[in-house]
């Protein structure tokens, strides 16, 4: 019941963020928007294009597929500065695990790259079902760590169509790399949905970390805040329940400040942009929040920043929050 919930509270932010997005300026540096990777391109089609789209539907075969799986793969590591007897070799891993099924699952993604720094190459491939495109919950991420078994992540929440961010380090500190992933949905308007996560890899084994947060909607991690319009003319503020803190923020608008100090806005989604950083000497994971006021969703009030790390037990800790203001 949990997870219909959460189904049908995302369907209807979707359909209600659809129909404001033609209020937003193409301006807005907050506005985040990635190219779709060219290994997508084969499913958006024009109206003209729908007759040709179908009858290629109709000629899928799972040898098609693998030989498509195969050129991305090579072409990919080609690109990422894998020498061919490598890469062969390591594409060989893949295909004695048959993460692509036969060629019912397409490689939306790979990342080839010494992530916890031993000399060894290791390799995060994402796949999809191939025939049935479906952004949500149809594929995996395999995680190919040195010799380890290799581990799959997967989750209905999380989109698996190629479009992905992903970096490593040692961001909190334990002298451990820490793989930070996020993967685009198909939402729009503010800063779209995204599907963030964070896997620790330890002791030869893989497990994924907590980000703080308060939101309802289990994929959308992030903290509330609310966007409180002042009384004089320009003047807002932020609110953080999580925190329990205010800060205040000015933005030019023409809106006639009310009587008395009233909500107006609040966070879209949850964290987006997440990036490792230095603070007071030590690593520390950023992350941003887009803030809407009285025009929605569409309407960048300010971004808010958190900088985030962990205790010893994994609980995660915000260190400090602040505001970017827009313009």
């Amino acid at each position: 019941m949990k997870k219909r919930t959460k189904k049908i509270k995302k369907i209807f932010f979707l359909l209600l963020c659809i129909g404001i997005t033609s209020l937003s300026a193409s301006g807005k540096k907050a506005q985040a928007s990635q190219e779709e990777p060219k290994s997508v391109e084969r499913f958006i089609k024009t109206g003209e294009d729908k007759a040709e789209t179908e009858t290629e539907d109709k000629k899928f075969s799972l040898e098609k597929q693998m030989e498509e799986n195969q050129k991305i793969f090579f072409a990919e590591a080609e690109r990422q500065g894998i020498g061919t007897k490598q890469a062969e070799s390591l594409f060989g891993r893949l295909l004695e695990d048959n993460i692509f099924q036969n060629g019912a699952m397409w490689m939306t993604g790979i990342q080839l790259a010494d992530i916890d720094g031993n000399g060894q190459i290791d390799m995060l491939v994402m796949v999809q079902d191939a025939e049935q495109i479906v952004f949500y919950g149809s594929g995996g991420l395999w995680f190919y760590m040195n010799e380890d078994k290799p581990y799959c992540f997967e989750e209905e929440d999380c989109s698996y169509y190629g479009v992905f961010d992903v970096f490593w380090g040692d961001v909190d500190n334990d002298e451990n790399v820490e793989i930070v992933l996020s993967t685009q949905g198909s939402g729009c308007g503010a800063v779209g949905d995204s599907y963030k996560a964070i896997f620790k890899y330890m002791d030869h084994t893989l497990e994924q970390m907590e980000l703080p947060s308060d939101l309802e909607v289990d994929y959308d991690c992030g903290l509330t805040v609310d966007v409180i319009q002042e009384q004089v003319p320009g003047s807002y503020s932020a609110y953080c329940p999580y925190l329990d803190e205010i800060l205040p923020f000015h933005r030019e608008n023409e809106c006639q400040p009310p009587d008395v100090a009233q909500a107006v806005g609040g966070n879209a989604r949850g964290f987006y942009n997440l990036s490792m950083v230095k603070y007071e000497g030590k690593n520390a994971l950023q992350a941003s929040e887009y803030l809407y006021g009285e025009g929605g969703v569409a309407d960048c009030a300010a971004i808010a920043q958190f900088l985030i790390t962990w205790e010893e037990d994994g609980t995660p800790v915000v260190l400090k929050w602040w505001l970017e203001e827009t313009f």
